[in-house]
């Protein structure tokens, strides 16, 4: 499980993997929080999804039974977003959680590309009218370079590609904020 150790890291990880092009413009807080946001503005957006049975058996090769997604941008001067995801896999009981960070794609509005950190991957997220958080994951998701595994027996199979998760109270994805400092200012911040 990741914590706040490497949180820095997202955005300087971030200059190295997306192109330039990524960074036309300095966040769509409004794809994430509903709304842009005042400079120095504490927000937090959390979005799920619990996959029933009659989902996963209508879809043999999806491995992933839940996901769980916390967007927050701290108080912090020049803060950008981060993303925490937290997947659950068939027959696994131990959950898999993740970080990294997200920029706005330029020419493409409403669409953010995103990296984990440590080189494990890359995604995007888009917003449905419906207000549906759509996430693609091209090619899985690993941690630094593949040196931490997914827990045992669990993998992405071919149908976790494209995740379609809703709007969920904070609560919902209390804990999946693992940074101890920002956690009270984020349940206090009074975001959904």
């Amino acid at each position: 499980m990741l914590k706040n150790a490497a949180i820095g890291s997202v955005l300087v990880m971030l200059a190295a993997v997306l192109p330039a092009s990524a960074f036309a413009e300095d966040g769509d807080e409004t794809l994430l929080y509903g709304r842009q946001l005042r400079a120095g503005e504490i927000a937090s957006a959390c979005f799920a999804r619990r996959y029933d049975k009659a989902h996963l058996g209508s879809h043999p090769h999806q491995n992933v039974t839940e996901m769980r997604i916390l967007s927050y941008r701290p108080d912090w001067p020049q803060a950008e977003s981060i993303i925490n995801l937290e997947f659950r896999f068939r027959g696994v009981s131990e959950a898999f959680q993740l970080s990294g960070g997200c920029r706005p794609v330029a020419g493409k509005a409403k669409v953010l590309d995103c990296a984990v950190e440590c080189d494990g991957g890359l995604f995007s997220i888009r917003r449905e009218a419906s207000g549906a958080l759509m996430v693609d994951i091209p090619a899985g998701l690993a941690l630094c370079d593949g040196d931490e595994a997914l827990p045992a027996g669990a993998r992405f199979g071919s149908d976790d590609r494209r995740f379609r998760l809703s709007a969920d109270k904070l609560a919902a994805c209390r804990d999946l904020i693992w940074d101890d400092e920002i956690r009270p200012k984020l349940l206090q911040s009074g975001s959904p």
